[in-house]
C-alpha cells in the first residue's frame, strides 16, 4: 500500500472516530486499530502529533460535505433543504445513531487545541457559502441565502444532538416540515 493511501485511511478513520467519539476519543491507537495502518505511519505521516491528524481528518470531511452540497442540483430552495436535511438524517441513521457531525465534535476541542477549532470554524464557513450557492442557483433570494444557510446548519447540528441523545431521527421529521417554509 502506498504511502499516500496510508495517510488517507488514517484520516479517514480519525474523521469516523471524530464523529462518533470526539477529539478526546480519537487516539492514534484507535486510529491505527480502526484502519490497520502500521504503527511507524503515526508520525511519519503526521509528525505534528495528534492535532495535526484531527485538522487534516476535519479538512478532510468538510471537502467532502462541501462537494456534496455543491453538487446539490436542485429546482427550489426547498429541496435544497430536504437534500440538506435528509442527507444528515442518513448519517444519523447510517451510524445507527452513534455517528454525528465530525465537524460538530472537532469545534467542542479545548483551548489547548486552537488549530483544531480554527479547522471547524473554517469548515462550518465552507459549508455555509455552499449552502448559499446551492440556495441561490436554486432561486433563493441572494441576500437571504447566507442567512438562511447558516439557520439550516444550526438547525441541522443541533438535530444531529438530539437524534443521538434519543436514539431516534424524529427531530428530522419536525426539520423536513419547518425548515422548507424559511426558504419559501
Amino acid at each position: 500500500m502506498a504511502r499516500r493511501d496510508v495517510k488517507t485511511q488514517m484520516i479517514e478513520g480519525a474523521s469516523e472516530l471524530l464523529a462518533t467519539h470526539g477529539v478526546q476519543g480519537t487516539s492514534f491507537a484507535l486510529v491505527l486499530e480502526a484502519t490497520g495502518a502500521p504503527r511507524g505511519s503515526i508520525y511519519h505521516h503526521f509528525p505534528g502529533g495528534k492535532n495535526e491528524l484531527v485538522v487534516a481528518a476535519v479538512c478532510a470531511a468538510g471537502a467532502t460535505v462541501t462537494a456534496l452540497i455543491d453538487a446539490v442540483d436542485a429546482e427550489t430552495p426547498e429541496e435544497v433543504v430536504r437534500v440538506f436535511v435528509g442527507g444528515w438524517r442518513a448519517t444519523l441513521k447510517g451510524g445507527r445513531f452513534e455517528r454525528g457531525c465530525a465537524i460538530a465534535a472537532a469545534s467542542q476541542s479545548t483551548e489547548d487545541e486552537p488549530d483544531i477549532r480554527a479547522a471547524s470554524h473554517d469548515v462550518f464557513t465552507q459549508w455555509r457559502l455552499a449552502l448559499s450557492r446551492a440556495l441561490i442557483r436554486s432561486g433563493a433570494d441572494p441576500a437571504d441565502a447566507g442567512d438562511q444557510a447558516a439557520l439550516l446548519i444550526a438547525a441541522v447540528e443541533g438535530a444531529l444532538l438530539m437524534g443521538r441523545a434519543a436514539r431516534d431521527d424524529e427531530i428530522f421529521d419536525v426539520l423536513e416540515r419547518r425548515l422548507p417554509r424559511l426558504v419559501e
